[in-house]
């Protein structure tokens, strides 16, 4: 059985010891990071008996390699500067990422190989993206009294995870005094083909005269963020004209108030009795989060302020979608819209709250929408003693559901110039029906599409796949195709990208490895070289001993095409040591056209005693 990587030098060879970055490293989004791997080399050492993998196994188990040197060429797997080849005498691999994506995080391990001693390390590469943060209004000019909504926009971090918090500070005052009534906050959603995540947060609050030059701050606090984020805005309410009146007039006013005081007292005591002790609710629209995917947990508030006495009555109810779409004209619409449907008001919270001499409640709704939820109507209704018929409010909620998978593949797998090559985009399993697919190759739209769908498929989703072909020819080098997708459940575009490669991909060559791992004189000794992921097809293997050409006791294994269109093989060599042949050279040597020279692995025969 064949050997995986450099597993022969781990159980032959002397380790080496080598050293890496603390470990996890943090790397921010769109910024460089340096992962460090050291190790101790002998003054002597020579660049090309020096080799180095540096290999990475993403969060979702990916496994790929990053950077390859062999000794003489080096394989970049990554856009942008990697390793300093140059430094490798010196005992330095450090490997250098710049412009850090979410797809680079994962555990890293740097192998390094000094002939004949080898050993590795590992790191661990956290990505983060700190937030951004908007609160609008920036300034909010208010009316004496009423109902005023502040939204703090927080958008572009990673991991999900974050708080969100609200506070007031009153003008004159160094104390902030945190709100923990009328708030909405969102679950953090992704957006955008980056990955990373965006959450509104709203506070509702009435306000008056006495509020005029409140700082209310939004205070945000994340994994990425070195201490809490913050945006503040400052409420400038005015006055109404009727509280400045002149002195002489306060004077007349207050003068014919004492001549009357017998007379409308009894009045007056009757009439706040009557009218002044009630108070009607003032009710919000339904606040609603701006995007709703399914089986995600999601938000409806309602905010009913100023209404006295306390006693109140607020219920939820939901209607199913198609009860509106049976409604054939509207009378039958306006019977829908009476319906009670289901009662939900069991999902809400909603505290009961005194401000001054007048009562509130933020009715907040949970709500885990399905697909069957799509158009479904919710409504918000009010009872209360000055109300001669209930207050509603309804919003009509509209379900997305991300696609389960989107990729584009190609036909053949390979590109051949003077061939027909077909590139296929697939967007599978998303909600709703209405999307746009389109394609531009660099940069440019493409007008021979051919699309499929979109198309139902497992309980109310859709699939749609479409595809644009052509004839290669030498000008397509190089030349990148996009598929760009928009649909409501990205909040904005997705692009899938293919860039065409005519040159062939080179190969891969790994270590040799022995079979035994202690070559024993006059028994078969099989060296084996795996070759991986190379393109096109045609390969040339040849086996060497101390520099004389080997025929005899070589084999190669027929190419195998892995799901990435790449072919792979090994070659074997049999050999059987005489007495006294130690230190001798073994070499496989690989061409390929997409290798602008020639690969040697060389193995060094070491015999007991």
């Amino acid at each position: 059985m064949e050997l995986p990587f450099f597993l022969s030098y781990l159980m032959a060879a002397a380790a080496l010891e080598v050293k890496t970055s603390p470990s996890p490293v943090v790397g921010l989004v769109h910024n460089p990071v340096v992962l460090h791997c050291n190790f101790t080399v002998q003054e002597s050492v020579r660049k090309e008996d020096m080799a180095l993998k540096w290999a990475v196994k993403t969060v979702s188990g990916e496994e790929r390699a990053v950077f390859l040197f062999d000794g003489n060429h080096t394989a970049g797997y990554r856009h942008g500067p990697l390793v300093n080849v140059e430094l490798l005498p010196h005992g330095i691999a450090s490997l250098t990422l710049s412009d850090v994506t979410l797809r680079d995080e994962g555990i890293y391990t740097c192998t390094v190989l000094v002939t004949p001693q080898y050993g590795n390390g590992k790191i661990q590469l956290k990505v983060r993206a700190q937030p951004a943060v908007l609160l609008s209004p920036q300034s909010l000019l208010a009316a004496a009294e009423g109902e005023k909504t502040f939204t703090c926009n927080v958008h572009d971090f990673y991991p999900q995870a974050i708080n969100i918090s609200w506070m007031v500070r009153k003008q004159g005052s160094l104390r902030e005094t945190p709100l923990s009534s009328d708030i909405c906050t969102g679950a953090p959603s992704s957006r955008g083909r980056d990955g990373l995540f965006a959450v509104l947060s709203r506070v509702t609050q009435m306000v008056s005269e006495a509020d005029n030059g409140s700082l209310y701050i939004c205070e945000v606090q994340h994994e990425s963020l070195g201490k809490p984020l913050r945006r503040n805005t400052t409420l400038l309410v005015t006055i109404p004209k009727s509280y400045h009146r002149d002195t002489g007039f306060i004077v007349g006013v207050a003068t014919s108030c004492i001549i009357l005081t017998g007379l409308c007292s009894i009045f007056l005591t009757i009439f706040y009795q009557t009218r002044l002790a009630k108070a009607e609710p003032q009710v919000s629209s339904i606040i609603q989060p701006d995007l709703i995917p399914i089986n995600e947990k999601i938000r409806l508030m309602c905010n009913i302020n100023g209404f006295r006495p306390k006693t109140i009555q607020v219920k939820w109810y939901r209607r199913n979608p198609h009860r509106m779409v049976l409604a054939s004209d509207h009378a039958k619409e306006d019977a829908a819209l009476c319906e009670a449907g289901e009662d939900v008001t069991g999902m809400a919270k909603q505290p009961l709250e005194a401000n001054g001499r007048f009562y509130s409640i933020s009715s907040c709704l949970s709500y885990t929408p399905t697909i069957k939820d799509d158009r479904a109507e919710f409504e918000c209704n009010i009872q209360h003693s000055t109300l001669k018929n209930p207050i509603r409010r309804t919003t009509i909620i509209h379900v997305t559901a991300r696609p389960a998978s989107h990729y584009i593949f190609s036909s053949p797998q390979v590109p051949i110039q003077g061939d027909k090559l077909i590139l296929i985009c697939v967007v599978e399993k998303f909600y709703p029906k209405d999307i746009t697919l389109d394609w531009f190759r660099n940069g440019q739209p493409v007008e021979e599409v051919t699309q499929f769908g979109p198309f139902p498929c497992e309980s109310d989703f859709y699939s749609i796949w479409s595809q644009t072909e052509f004839i290669l020819t030498r000008d397509d080098e190089g030349a990148i195709y996009t598929c760009r997708i928009k649909h409501s459940s990205f909040g904005n575009v997705e692009e899938l990208s293919y860039e065409i490669n005519l040159q062939g991909t080179p190969p891969e060559v790994l270590w040799i490895t022995p079979d035994p791992t202690v070559p024993v004189a006059g028994e078969e000794l099989r060296l084996s070289c795996r070759i991986n992921n190379f393109s096109p097809s045609v390969i040339r293997v040849n086996w060497f001993q101390d520099g004389k050409p080997l025929h005899v006791g070589v084999c190669h294994s027929v190419s195998v095409v892995g799901a990435n269109g790449l072919h792979s093989m090994w070659s074997l060599l049999r050999v059987t040591p005489a007495q006294g042949a130690g230190n001798t050279v073994f070499t496989c040597k690989v061409e390929h056209d997409a290798l602008s020279g020639c690969v040697e692995r060389v193995y060094t025969l070491q015999m007991p005693g």
